[in-house]
């Protein structure tokens, strides 16, 4: 569950270290599969997302556990996001750990599939 101002790992390549979340679409939380926008806190060398630019990032993994419908619960050691476009698109071509088999279902499939596993 991220809030406002929330800090997570990014979990991609596309240049990103960390990022705070700054606005939560369609609802006060967001929890794994959700749409949020975060400010770049860090990034690579050369990379082409600048520190502090505004990006948009679907959640990938939480420290607050989700419970599933057979009664398992899900929980992971950071907070992390994947970046993407305004369309859905993931920014880019890997995606570092596991990620919740919550993306597929949420309609994310391009990033679960680029997902090293699926919980």
């Amino acid at each position: 569950m991220l809030l406002l101002n929330s800090s997570a790992v990014v979990c991609d390549n596309s240049g990103a270290l960390s990022a705070r979340c700054i606005k939560v679409l369609k609802g006060p939380t967001a929890s794994i599969g959700d749409t949020i926008l975060v400010v770049i806190d860090k990034t690579i060398p050369n990379s082409n997302i600048a520190s502090g630019s505004i990006q948009r990032a679907v959640v990938c993994r939480t420290k607050k556990e989700k419970q599933r419908e057979d009664g398992s619960m899900v929980r992971f050691d950071q907070n992390s996001v994947a970046l993407v476009n305004k369309q859905g698109m993931p920014l880019g071509t890997r995606i570092f750990g596991a990620c919740c088999q919550e993306l597929r279902e949420r309609g994310h499939i391009k990033l679960a599939t680029l997902a090293a596993m699926l919980v």
